[in-house]
């Protein structure tokens, strides 16, 4: 008994099938009979992909015969074996749907539009670049208001005490960052729900930056070690100057290795926050089985860390507010993006002083998404394949009125 069909269905996944397509799979497997009652209750790919067993005895189809609910069934759940879809009873369980189109991907709950994907990745990226201008412009004003160390020395500090200062230690630090980017971006690129991961990423940076850029202008800590001389140049009192401090630190990212050297930005430790985060997205998106890419995650992680706290730039409880703060926040992210509570008004305001956004960002998501992976262009070559077939189907009907016509 063949699971698809010696047609062009072959190339074309099931959740893009047409009404069309379901009937020509139903014809080629013997249920040419059935064509119409699918028809006539709007089963296309995506819900072919969603039927049980129990859904073809009870109505609206209520198919009478046994042995054709049997073979039926048997072929539908070889149908989602072959890709790898969940047992259908757990998978409506999970989404809580009776009902969906084909424009929905029912292995993870999200939305298959490029467009709906693009929008909420654009805003995602507007609301971590403006924390990004929000923390530079914090930065600038810090800067400014760091207490001369001539005057107010080093508070004192248990690690900073005891350990000197390690030589270029901080450029290390951001080389592990840059390392956990590099690999982060990696994981994008071939996880199958790389807009979901983006837009999540920006969402709890942007939020984690914002807390950031409050703290710093709340309280300005002395300078940790009395090697940053350069904190006695202060930015000049006029809008123009202060302006080209923001675009400075902006445009180097904040990061020593692109020359941007700051100083009263210390509670709590940005360079903390970017290690930690990065660590957690490719952790928490990576195939459980590759337990090495998730080991040396976390090494590039603690060890960036030490040497921040190793070039004497940072305060021990910058480091460890940083990571306790940041950490947090991506728990209670994806807590509630893994559940269904967000959906609930109640929760919805409480989650608008975070993360002001969550709500429209996962209002296609009602629970944890799969880590399926393809390249980067499998998407581009389904879509284009899916309108290609289109095309044809309607030149093909054309042809037939223009020759039923003639006749």
């Amino acid at each position: 008994m063949m699971v698809c069909c010696g047609t062009n269905l072959d190339s074309l996944k099931p959740d893009f099938w047409t009404k069309e397509d379901v009937g020509r799979w139903l014809e080629v497997n013997g249920f040419q009979h059935l064509i119409v009652k699918f028809d006539e209750h709007d089963i296309s790919g995506p819900v072919l992909m969603m039927l049980t067993e129990q859904d073809l005895r009870k109505p609206p189809l209520s198919l009478q015969k046994l042995g054709e609910i049997k073979r039926l069934s048997l072929i539908l759940e070889q149908l989602q074996r072959a890709y790898n879809v969940p047992d259908s009873r757990k998978h409506r369980r999970m989404y809580r749907r009776d009902s969906v189109d084909s424009s929905k991907d029912l292995r993870s709950g999200l939305s298959l539009i490029p467009k709906n994907e693009g929008l909420k990745f654009f805003v995602s990226f507007l609301y971590a670049f403006s924390s990004l201008i929000i923390t530079s412009i914090a930065m600038t004003v810090a800067h400014n208001r760091v207490p001369d160390m001539k005057k107010i020395p080093p508070l004192p500090d248990i690690f900073l005490d005891n350990i000197p200062t390690i030589p270029h230690a901080f450029e290390v630090a951001e080389a592990c960052a840059v390392g956990l980017s590099l690999s982060f971006f990696c994981l994008i690129l071939v996880h199958k729900h790389r807009f979901v991961i983006f837009r999540r990423y920006f969402s709890i940076i942007g939020t984690v930056f914002l807390l950031r850029a409050l703290t710093m202008m709340s309280t300005t800590l002395s300078v940790p070690g009395e090697h940053l001389n350069n904190c006695e140049i202060r930015v000049g009192d006029s809008w123009d100057e202060k302006l080209q401090h923001v675009i400075y630190i902006w445009r180097g990212a904040g990061m020593s290795i692109s020359g941007v050297r700051t100083c009263g930005d210390y509670m709590f430790s940005g360079h903390t926050a970017v290690l930690t985060v990065l660590n957690l997205f490719i952790c928490e998106y990576t195939s459980t089985k590759l337990k090495f890419i998730q080991t040396l995650s976390w090494s590039l992680n603690f060890f960036g860390a030490f040497f921040i706290l190793a070039a004497h730039e940072h305060y021990t409880i910058d480091v460890i507010v940083a990571f306790y703060i940041t950490s947090r926040t991506f728990a209670y992210y994806h807590v509630l993006a893994n559940s269904l509570a967000h959906k609930q008004r109640n929760s919805q305001e409480l989650t608008w002083s975070w993360f002001p956004l969550f709500s429209y960002f996962e209002e296609n998501v009602d629970s944890k998404i799969l880590n399926e992976y393809e390249w980067p262009w499998t998407p581009v070559i389904e879509f284009a394949s899916h309108r290609y077939r289109i095309f044809i189907r309607l030149r093909d009907e054309r042809r037939k009125n223009l020759e039923s016509k003639t006749q």
